[in-house]
């Protein structure tokens, strides 16, 4: 495995990075212990959420910790709307117009026959007028996924070129890095914990062979946190049988060696257990 050259990650403007081949994407998981998720659409499954393939998408943290360790190389793609957009002076034509409807067996793109929305406008389920009216009519709330100051200096598109990898720039970001690359050290497999409102969640092997056994939130070092926060992430963390871990990192006291980034982090853990009045020995105990 030494003679291999570095994955080639390709960088995105979000901080993320996508690898497009098998090979790459097998030997980040199985010799580096990263996992990433897979965004790509599979040809065979088009209609379902469930099943992804390739690209993989390796979050910040991930390409952060490869950067370091040299076992990967960046790159930035070009735009490929940049050359069609500059040449026609204009956006390229809708994904209708590039695709006519075409009618086949199970009916798609076929058009209603005269009448159809007229029955279903008076079956009481309502026509396509009034899905548009209500539609048109409705508000739409955008529920941000990370904290407020990890949206600063967001990547510009690149030429095709390697590039500089920029992540972290934030006191957050460091802290989620360290935090990241610490468990990894410690032997764990790490994803997201987005689903269980955590930052990570923790695998002491391979997630298809393995349940996570914690769930990792980081938090400033000197964070004052509600007890109302700390019980539900409590809740959400013991109620799938996962222990919920907070943790920690400051810049080791007396380092002088780099500023920023360069600065060596030390992680501090606190594991948080269960309420002692929902074991099944507490409720019968005499005090």
């Amino acid at each position: 495995m030494e003679d291999l050259p570095p994955v080639r990650v390709q960088v995105t403007d979000g901080d993320k990075g996508l690898v497009w081949t098998a090979d790459e994407y097998y030997r980040l998981r199985t010799v580096h212990r990263l996992i990433g998720a897979m965004v790509g659409g599979l040809p065979g499954f088009r209609q379902q959420d469930q099943v992804h393939g390739l690209p993989l998408q390796l979050s910040p943290e991930e390409v952060t910790l490869a950067v370091s360790r040299g076992w990967v190389t960046l790159y930035e793609a070009p735009d490929p709307l940049a050359d069609v957009t500059a040449d026609e002076g204009g956006a390229p034509p809708a994904r209708e117009a590039q695709r006519p409807p075409q009618a086949n067996r199970k009916g798609w793109g076929v058009k209603p026959k005269p009448g159809q929305g007229a029955k279903k406008a008076r079956g009481g389920a309502g026509g396509d007028d009034d899905v548009e009216r209500m539609l048109a009519n409705a508000s739409f709330v955008t529920v941000p996924l990370c904290e407020p100051d990890e949206g600063d200096g967001r990547r510009k598109e690149g030429d095709g070129t390697t590039t500089q990898w920029t992540y972290p720039r934030t006191a957050t970001q460091r802290a989620r890095c360290a935090v990241f690359a610490d468990l990894h050290a410690r032997g764990l497999t790490m994803t997201t914990g987005i689903k269980f409102g955590s930052d990570f969640l923790a695998y002491p092997g391979d997630p298809m062979a393995y349940h996570a056994g914690f769930c990792v939130r980081v938090v400033p070092d000197d964070a004052h946190m509600r007890c109302q926060h700390l019980s539900g992430w409590a809740r959400t963390s013991h109620g799938a049988r996962k222990n919920l871990v907070l943790a920690s990192a400051v810049a080791e006291p007396g380092d002088t060696a780099g500023d920023g980034d360069d600065r060596r982090m030390r992680v501090e853990y606190l594991t948080v257990m269960p309420d002692v009045e929902q074991s099944s020995n507490a409720r019968y105990r005499k005090v």
